[in-house]
């Protein structure tokens, strides 16, 4: 069997995800594009006909960010063409409180779902550094839904909160 890249293997999960995967590379690539200090004050949510909708906690960091939205636009440009950001779109989302934090660690179960959903041709070192990840992550999620939490009944995660679907898919159109 041929050995996959990581960078093929993410693609190859992305490309399920729908046509406009290529679109958000913007959002992947967003701390590249805007630097580690602004990259912590806005967060980027997705792109949807060119425009990049981005998370901020108050109106003076968009407004900031306004002034530099051409820059900000010019550098996705050439580090994600694919793309298509021509304009920026700000959402004000007050930084919410903390998350009680779910210190588990991942049981047999999530060891084992979690092999089953990594590939076994991925080099050793980066098969065993997602198991670690996608273990975590399962266990984290049980937990979540052990403490009352429920799915998103538009994207699955599970989340702690009210409604139906979760913080994200809220601010989605």
């Amino acid at each position: 069997m041929k050995m996959m890249s990581s960078s093929s293997w993410l693609e190859s999960i992305a490309r399920n995800w729908g046509k406009g995967w290529e679109e958000q590379k913007a959002v992947w690539r967003w701390r590249e594009a805007v630097g580690e200090r602004l990259s912590k004050l806005a967060r980027p949510l997705y792109v949807e006909r060119g425009i990049l909708y981005i998370a901020v906690a108050s109106p003076v960091v968009a407004n900031e960010l306004r002034l530099w939205a051409q820059e900000i636009i010019s550098r996705l440009a050439q580090i994600a063409p694919k793309s298509n950001v021509k304009e920026l779109q700000f959402k004000i989302l007050p930084e919410e409180k903390e998350v009680e934090e779910f210190s588990l660690q991942p049981g047999a179960e999530e060891l084992n779902r979690a092999e089953e959903m990594i590939p076994e041709d991925l080099l050793p070192s980066l098969r065993s550094r997602f198991l670690e990840l996608l273990a975590n992550v399962l266990a984290k999620e049980k937990a979540i839904l052990a403490k009352g939490g429920r799915r998103c009944r538009r994207c699955g995660v599970a989340f702690l909160g009210e409604g139906e679907e979760c913080a994200l898919c809220r601010l989605l159109p």
